[in-house]
């Protein structure tokens, strides 16, 4: 794996579980963080904290650098690695800073290669900007509306309405062109909830005044391709020899 997306690897890691990430690495600070593993890696700390800093927009601990776009590669990690618990990605971060020459790195850089080229947009940054500008343009235009926050129930939308079937799952986009993506999940309560179900799409969501463009029953108007994705998994192996060396509680 070249040094480059192992550096991509580990910022993410720090950006996502920021203190509980220096804790479990025994680093004392981010500096000390920065530091050491750019020294492993032949960058610089500087260049550390900038990775570090892409992918801070999308976990809230920092600003980062919310004003810009997450590119292509940084796109790869967040969906090749997102869905990791804090423990199985540390074990990969730790396998990147001892040199990366196992099987386990080999299958990483297999399934990040192996990944299409995704052409969409993040859910992270444009995502959450599309999402707050919405909550907004709701109370606005709906002042009597009771908007209700499910984006972290796994409904398959992100809010609906009180006493209400309508829901709304929220896309945003950068500029004023782009494609989408749903998720398997979102897709499939499309079809289930129909005239229900409305699909928000945000452009220009950075700019002074974002667009908003509202389609109802998403699943009839439009005709997604499908996308099947191979992302990094971990499982946890115990041995036999492990079985029958470990006391039986009860």
């Amino acid at each position: 794996m070249d040094k480059k997306k192992k550096l991509l690897i580990i910022a993410f890691y720090l950006a996502k579980f920021n203190e509980e990430a220096l804790q479990k690495l025994g680093y004392k600070s981010f500096r000390e963080a920065f530091n050491i593993i750019g020294a492993k890696l032949d960058y610089s700390p500087n260049s550390v904290k900038n990775r570090r800093d892409d992918f801070d927009p999308l976990f809230g601990y920092r600003a980062g650098w919310h004003q810009v776009e997450l590119n292509k590669s940084n796109i790869e990690i967040v969906d090749s690695f997102d869905h990791l618990s804090e423990e199985a990605l540390r074990a990969i971060i730790l396998e990147l800073l001892e040199g990366g020459k196992s099987e386990l790195s080999r299958e990483i850089v297999l399934s990040i290669t192996n990944r299409k080229p995704s052409t969409y947009t993040t859910r992270g940054v444009t995502g959450k900007k599309a999402e707050s500008f919405f909550m907004r343009w709701f109370a606005e235009h709906y002042p009597e509306g009771n908007l209700i926050d499910t984006r972290d129930l796994g409904c398959g939308y992100d809010f609906g309405i009180r006493d209400s079937n309508i829901v709304y799952e929220v896309k945003g986009l950068s500029g004023n062109e782009g494609g989408l993506l749903f998720t398997d999940k979102e897709w499939k309560v499309a079809a289930e909830k129909q005239e229900d179900y409305h699909l928000v799409l945000v452009k220009d969501c950075f700019s002074e005044e974002p667009i908003v463009e509202i389609y109802s029953n998403p699943h009839l108007k439009f005709s997604p391709k499908k996308q099947i994705v191979t992302v990094v998994n971990v499982n946890w192996g115990i041995s036999s020899n492990d079985l029958n060396n470990t006391e039986i509680d009860y």
